[in-house]
């Protein structure tokens, strides 16, 4: 059993995104839960080595989003990624903005593996 490592807390999210990737098309995605650092994906489908960097684009908060970030983990689930830079306003805004529940528990779930 590995140790778990996060650096801030996470929350469940239910959001589209869209995963761009060198010259490859968008690729829809749904977030899962998000962080300050990063967020999981489910996608099918879609298998990218740890350490790819990739780009985020979705649309909330009355905004749209391109979030530069690196693929972390992946498993049958989903792709964990890390933000190349935090993304505060985008973490507070949604955990703000509806009922969200708490902070998911380390080690909770198929996103455990996902480490930001």
């Amino acid at each position: 059993m590995s140790t778990e490592r996060r650096y801030s807390a996470r929350h469940r999210v239910e959001l589209p995104v869209y995963i761009r990737y060198g010259r490859r098309p968008f690729l829809g995605a749904r977030a899962r839960d998000l962080s300050v650092g990063g967020m999981f994906l489910s996608v099918q489908s879609l298998t990218l080595p740890v350490g790819t960097p990739i780009e985020l684009e979705l649309s909330c908060l009355g905004r749209d989003w391109l979030i530069p970030a690196v693929v972390v983990h992946g498993d049958n689930a989903g792709i964990g990624v890390m933000f190349r830079e935090p993304q505060a306003a985008l973490f507070q805004g949604l955990i703000t903005s509806a009922d969200m529940p708490p902070p998911i528990a380390a080690g909770a779930g198929a996103e455990a593996g996902y480490r930001r």
